[in-house]
């Protein structure tokens, strides 16, 4: 149940943020929060790799590799940024870049660079 609740809060958090595209932009994000749209994608791909990780690790221990093990396997190590891209901006990136972003004032460059040690790691 608890993998479900988190599941829902973050897709109630990129709808949110969908729905802000034009208020809220990532350089924004980052500056207050640490964090933006982009880190939220790489952390599902982070993800997608740490959990078909485990996946392995436990299968070897075991000797067998079912069909279906391997494909969520190969899945899930074929899902990429731009994959992950689009489920949380709700179009491709290029696309949302296209749409809401717009050029950094040197005001928001200050900020943001001012806020480096912030700023999220992925791995």
């Amino acid at each position: 149940i608890l993998t479900r609740l988190k599941a829902g809060a973050f897709e109630s958090l990129c709808e949110h943020l969908r729905a802000r595209s034009d208020l809220v932009p990532n350089m924004e994000l980052m500056t207050i929060s640490g964090f933006c749209r982009n880190c939220l994608a790489k952390w599902l791909v982070v993800e997608a790799r740490h959990i078909s990780n485990q996946i392995v690790s436990n299968e070897v221990v075991n000797l067998y590799f079912s069909e279906n093990q391997r494909n969520i396997v190969d899945t899930l190590d074929s899902f990429g940024y731009d994959e992950a891209a689009q489920l949380v901006y709700g179009c491709t990136y290029p696309e949302w870049k296209k749409r809401h972003m717009k050029k950094a004032t040197d005001e928001q460059l200050e900020r943001y660079n001012a806020s480096k040690s912030l700023h999220a790691a992925h791995d």
